[in-house]
């Protein structure tokens, strides 16, 4: 899906969901995980950062209710 990236108040990645005849865009926020990653100026764990994360704190455990 395209998208558009908008500053000023409302800043941030946009899908564009439907173009109307006018021209009009109809935008939704992109939630994609690496549009919030950008948004968080973070990048994802390598896997030597995730050994050393579970060698620190133990081994990932599921979600309450899942395990």
């Amino acid at each position: 899906m395209p998208h558009v990236t908008l500053d000023g108040d409302r800043a941030g990645e946009y899908l564009i969901r439907e173009e109307r005849p006018d021209g009009t865009l109809v935008l939704e926020p992109d939630t994609s995980a690496g549009a919030i990653l950008r948004r968080m100026n973070a990048r994802p764990a390598t896997p030597a950062e995730l050994d050393a994360w579970v060698a620190d704190n133990g081994p990932l455990l599921p979600a309450d209710d899942e395990g």
